[in-house]
């Protein structure tokens, strides 16, 4: 038996047509499109829409869903069950990936390329080509003085992602403000 998780705001409509589930599957749908509800209903998938408008909140819901089902199940059932994300949000990966780990469930992840519109499975995260740090790559782009915000947008990363990795930093004494413009940031050299 498969529980299956779609991102449906990240694969959209063609991820959905991917899937290739039978009767005794659970396919949960996330998404707030009108047109994908009607055809969840049709494929007598659950469609979840009930989680606030903004960025990543389909995400932090498929999570808190994760979780939910997760500690819900016997240790056997988790054995016995395949969790499936569709998605190609990297953070969501790893974060479904983390979960299943931390509570021994098996977990799969189908990552959907929509220029080629062809499946890519991916059996284990791990697998994926591994970033550095949040912290290390913001740390390692202050060597020259530069605007936290231009940092921010290079990296593509959410104001509460980039803000904590940045706190984290100025705790461990790492970057501080630029004496030359205060504008800008800098490593900190330690002797």
């Amino acid at each position: 038996m498969r529980i299956i998780f779609v991102d449906a705001e990240n694969v959209g409509f063609k991820g959905l047509e991917e899937i290739n589930a039978n009767i005794i599957d659970k396919v949960f749908v996330f998404s707030r499109v009108e047109s994908i509800k009607s055809y969840s209903e049709k494929k007598l998938f659950l469609f979840l829409s009930d989680y606030p408008k903004g960025a990543n909140q389909a995400d932090f819901y498929i999570i808190a869903y994760l979780s939910r089902v997760l500690g819900s199940i016997s240790t056997l059932e988790k054995q016995a069950i395949e969790f499936t994300l569709y998605s190609n949000d990297i953070n969501l990966i790893h974060a479904f990936k983390f979960q299943c780990d931390l509570l021994g469930a098996m977990s799969k992840i189908v990552s959907i390329n929509h220029e080629k519109q062809v499946s890519n499975l991916v059996s284990n995260v791990s697998k994926l080509p591994k970033s550095k740090p949040i912290t290390e790559q913001i740390f390692n782009m202050l060597s020259q003085p530069k605007g936290l915000f231009d940092i921010q947008t290079s990296l593509k990363l959410s104001k509460p992602v980039f803000s904590q990795a940045v706190n984290e930093l100025l705790k461990a004494k790492k970057i501080r403000r630029s004496s030359k413009n205060g504008k800008s940031w800098v490593q900190i050299k330690h002797a």
